[in-house]
């Protein structure tokens, strides 16, 4: 005979499973709502405790009109942090670029030190202040100048092989207003531009638009616009002058010539105006429609022998005394 299973014995895995199902499944609806409210409850609890955070908020400053005569030679922080404190769902809503900036009245030009208050802040009810850093900022004052100055353009560089800056750069405008602390200013005779390259310029006229080079602190320009800077870039020339060449007489005779040495200016490349030499250089007189019986006529000196590619700027005297 056969033994049965007692009572109560495990179950088989058939059963167990079904077991299972009917725990995760039965009243589900109310399983559901209750995870809900929980969810929802420690929200609120937890959003109802205090937080504590820190914010930027931007500042900004009224400074003292252009008649008051002074100018702030202090720095002032573009921003101060906050420490806040509060209902942990407000504080985690306030962002730096929710807050509105802060004013600071500077207007007067003769506060020495400035203190910010947990009033001059828009924070929402219930939100409080634990620190404010900075908490003040000193400030520095020094009397107003403003003067006229030329712009100088700052040139940095050489022209190219051959060529050559033809004239001083031309700076318009030629003069520029600087505004600022009165040591400072006053110590400006000109400003500069910022550095003008020129090496890789051809030849010919050049317009560029250069800014102003960077004033100091607390020093500003008016205008502050870029300048325009004028540039002629030329061939390269030399100048050089041979004295003492003695004047021929050609297509005649003559019985004197006064005076019988002339001086001659050449201008022309530096290479081709080292390699003039003297002695190729020859001034001379056409003597060739004087009439014999004309006595001393003034006759124009010409000169032969200057290289191509140099030029007589000029002849000393340009005429001399021809006695047939």
């Amino acid at each position: 005979m056969s033994a049965t299973p007692p009572t109560g014995s495990v179950p088989s895995a058939t059963g167990s499973a079904e077991w299972m199902r009917r725990i995760f499944t039965q009243n589900l609806r109310l399983k559901l709502l209750s995870i809900v409210l929980s969810v929802v409850l420690f929200s609120i609890v937890h959003g109802a405790e205090d937080a504590q955070r820190s914010v930027w908020v931007d500042v900004v400053a009224l400074l003292p009109p252009d008649d008051a005569g002074k100018i702030l030679v202090s720095e002032i922080p573009d921003r101060i942090r906050l420490i806040i404190k509060g209902r942990r769902s407000q504080v985690n809503n306030i962002s730096t670029e929710s807050l509105p900036p802060v004013t600071i009245d500077l207007t007067d030009g003769r506060v020495s030190r400035y203190s910010f208050f947990d009033q001059e802040f828009d924070l929402p009810a219930g939100v409080n202040i634990v620190l404010i850093d900075p908490a003040s900022i000193p400030l520095a004052w020094a009397d107003r100048l403003e003067k006229e100055v030329p712009v100088v353009a700052r040139l940095e560089g050489s022209p190219g092989e051959g060529l050559a800056l033809g004239r001083p750069a031309v700076v318009e405008p030629a003069s520029v207003r600087v505004i600022g602390p009165h040591d400072e200013v006053d110590r400006i005779r000109a400003v500069q531009t910022e550095p003008l390259e020129f090496a890789a310029m051809a030849a010919g006229r050049h317009v560029e638009r250069v800014p102003l080079a960077r004033p100091q602190p607390h020093v500003r320009y008016d205008p502050e616009s870029p300048v325009r800077v004028t540039l002629d870039i030329v061939q390269d020339l030399a100048d050089r002058t041979v004295e003492g060449l003695v004047v021929e007489a050609v297509g005649g005779e003559a019985r004197s010539l006064r005076p019988e040495r002339v001086s001659v200016a050449l201008r022309g490349p530096p290479a081709q105006v080292d390699l003039v030499d003297p002695a190729r250089l020859v001034p001379f007189v056409d003597l060739s429609a004087l009439i014999p019986e004309a006595g001393a006529v003034a006759v124009p000196v010409e000169i032969r022998g200057v290289p191509e590619g140099v030029q007589v700027e000029r002849i000393e005297p340009a005429e001399i005394l021809a006695t047939p």
